[in-house]
């Protein structure tokens, strides 16, 4: 009892500076334990600034919402949201925002439409964006593309939605979702006249969306910045094939990072680094590959039996290490650390129990929890 009621009496900055160090989870139920922390928690600056310094997870939606921290290898477990029950095997991607995932999933096995939503795993809020009534057909079709993001000029939280497709009826379309008003509307003028690579693999980056995109013979990463709500052309990239094999991901919380994996057997690795994104001229260098006979196949899609579904990983820049979480059939759920010598550190974090794998393919994902609400 002593402790407790010695608690409240802590100088604020360092009420602060414990609780910004105390994991989001835990914050979830602390914000209970007194008026005064309650209002802390959940002021706005003390949310954004708890994210700022939380370290990244790994999500993967298969039979649970698994998450994973890969540096203490502890996981939790929750039940996936209603509205994905029935369709989890459906999810098609998913884009992490400050807490928040935008989901994109349709409800049945072979349907051309797709549903979206934005969801918060650890509060476990999810909420459905509805299609623009006056939308033809009223549905969002299966190679429609999406991100989110918000200007970075005004107050943190109101988050834009970006829906873009160059097949409707043959037409560009682009529209932006405004999350507080709920409504939707037309970009008039955007020039969409490149193909998003096929892993959808966008990353959302200081409050803007990153894309790898192919227009004719050469690839790209575009921007799509929602402060002035317009598409960028921010880098050249040479030699990417055009498959699910190159995966696009942030690195150090202002550049991206892009890790390629071809079909050779081996595979060797490449990782590449950008430059700070708002610097202005980007560039990527190689950050370092890795040639080993045993290095997993970290791919979407892929000949060799043993690895079918799409990893999880993000990069240790002070050990210069890829830190992966893949599904490895008749194995299970593989951690394991690849550096410029090989594999190191393998973890086997849940196991299989059936002969075939029957995670989805775009289940994976490096995600922050945070108390960031619903918009």
């Amino acid at each position: 009892m002593a402790y407790s009621s010695t608690i409240p009496t802590l100088p604020l900055d360092l009420l602060q500076e414990i609780l910004y160090r105390t994991p989001a989870e835990s914050l979830v139920r602390a914000k209970w334990t007194c008026k005064e922390w309650n209002g802390l928690i959940n002021k706005k600056r003390f949310i954004y600034e708890h994210l700022r310094r939380s370290p990244e997870r790994f999500l993967r939606v298969d039979q649970t919402v698994q998450v994973l921290d890969p540096v203490n290898r502890t996981r939790s477990d929750s039940p996936i949201p209603d509205e994905l029950q029935p369709s989890r095997s459906n999810i098609r991607a998913m884009v992490h925002c400050d807490g928040l995932m935008l989901c994109i999933w349709s409800d049945k096995e072979y349907c051309i439409f797709d549903n979206i939503a934005l969801w918060n795993p650890l509060t476990r809020h999810f909420n459905v964006v509805e299609p623009r009534l006056s939308q033809e057909p009223q549905r969002f079709l299966m190679n429609d593309s999406f991100g989110i993001g918000y200007d970075v000029n005004k107050p943190r939280g109101d988050y834009k939605i970006l829906m873009f497709s160059a097949s409707h009826y043959g037409e560009a379309v682009v529209e932006i979702y405004e999350c507080m008003s709920k409504s939707w509307r037309t970009l008039d003028g955007s020039k969409v006249d490149w193909e998003v690579f096929p892993s959808r693999n966008g990353v959302s980056v200081m409050g803007n969306m990153y894309w790898l995109v192919k227009k004719k013979t050469k690839n790209y990463v575009i921007c799509f910045d929602f402060s002035v709500e317009a598409f960028k052309k921010i880098c050249f990239c040479y030699d990417l094939p055009y498959d699910y094999n190159n995966y696009l991901g942030c690195f150090e919380g202002d550049k991206l990072s892009l890790l390629q994996q071809n079909q050779d057997i081996p595979s060797p690795i490449e990782v590449w680094v950008s430059s700070k994104l708002a610097d202005g001229n980007v560039s990527f260098t190689r950050y370092f590959s890795v040639a080993s006979p045993d290095l997993p196949a970290l791919r979407f899609f892929t000949s060799w039996a043993r690895d079918n579904t799409r990893p999880v990983y993000c990069i240790n820049a002070k050990h210069k290490r890829i830190i992966a979480w893949y599904d490895r059939v008749y194995t299970g759920l593989v951690l394991c650390e690849i550096d410029e010598g090989g594999v190191s550190n393998q973890l086997v974090t849940a196991q299989h129990y059936r002969d075939v794998c029957v995670a989805t393919s775009f289940c994976g994902y490096v995600y922050k929890p945070s108390l960031v609400p619903l918009p």
